[in-house]
């Protein structure tokens, strides 16, 4: 299993065969513009690295990166279950993991939503679907939060229906991200350049509101080498902002206190104390 403290290749999306992009669809095209005289979509050539190394895509790789975690999580349970009830401490890091998502899925919208978006609906028409797709989301994890508060040592049927129920949830979530990543990242880079871009990626990076689950969930997935070495150089983040800057402590929250979590249903051994997993709710 590759070791991410260390860093490792992000996973690359396909930008050239993105089956959730219209067809046709061209960011540059006129009918985008806000304004095409004033703002025009000739910036693309102009940023400094691809669209796979940006910020959006690697956030979104972060998602990908819990969803197929915690599905292959589920499935390891499931199977050492076998048609069983879990045990007190599967339970209780079933629950403490998905909160841990749900605080980072939930600022991520937020992110979109309330910074990006409207920042670049500016001279950008992005497309509605992106806040009606967060509404089916959100949707998706209610039903996901009733059925983990329910969970049990008494319930047997709990974990399937958990484990069905996220099945159905990553099918909407990853073309949703794919979609985001062929048409708004596109019109994003055609539209506005990268400095401009880097002073939003810089406030989300330093918001101190946001759960730490988010920005140590992304370190983990990019890589800490990665992210220290690549991404931060990339967006001109000095080197003691690792630091000062919570990067690290994030990280290693996330490391030392999520992803065990993980580790320990796939494995079927709980590896943390127990006052880990104390106050284990989803609110």
């Amino acid at each position: 299993e590759v070791n991410r403290s260390r860093g490792f290749p992000p996973r690359k999306p396909s930008m050239a065969a993105n089956p959730y992009v219209p067809a046709g669809f061209d960011p540059k095209a006129p009918e985008w513009a806000v304004d095409p005289a004033k703002f025009p979509a000739d910036k693309e050539e102009k940023w400094g690295y691809p669209p796979e190394k940006d910020g959006w895509i690697l956030s979104h790789n972060s998602l990908r990166g819990e969803l197929d975690d915690f599905q292959a999580a589920l499935s390891a349970t499931l199977a050492r279950l076998n048609g069983t009830a879990p045990s007190e401490w599967e339970v209780a890091a079933i629950k403490k993991w998905y909160k841990a998502h749900a605080d980072h899925m939930h600022s991520h919208h937020e992110n979109e939503d309330a910074l990006m978006v409207p920042y670049l609906r500016e001279r950008v028409k992005i497309p509605q679907k992106v806040e009606k797709d967060h509404e089916l989301l959100i949707a998706h994890m209610a039903k996901i939060e009733k059925i983990i508060a329910g969970l049990s040592t008494e319930d047997k049927s709990g974990v399937p229906a958990l484990a069905q129920a996220w099945e159905a949830y990553t099918k909407d979530v990853k073309p949703h991200l794919l979609e985001e990543e062929g048409t708004s990242v596109p019109l994003m880079r055609a539209f506005f350049e990268q400095a401009e871009i880097g002073k939003k990626v810089g406030e989300i990076l330093g918001n101190e509101k946001a759960p730490k689950e988010e920005l140590g969930s992304f370190i983990y997935y990019t890589g800490e080498d990665t992210f220290r070495n690549e991404f931060m150089v990339q967006e001109g983040i000095p080197f003691f902002v690792w630091w000062v800057g919570g990067f690290e402590s994030k990280f290693k929250y996330y490391r030392d206190f999520v992803a065990v979590l993980i580790t320990a249903l796939k494995e079927g051994k709980e590896q943390a104390p127990k006052e880990w997993y104390e106050g284990c709710t989803i609110l």
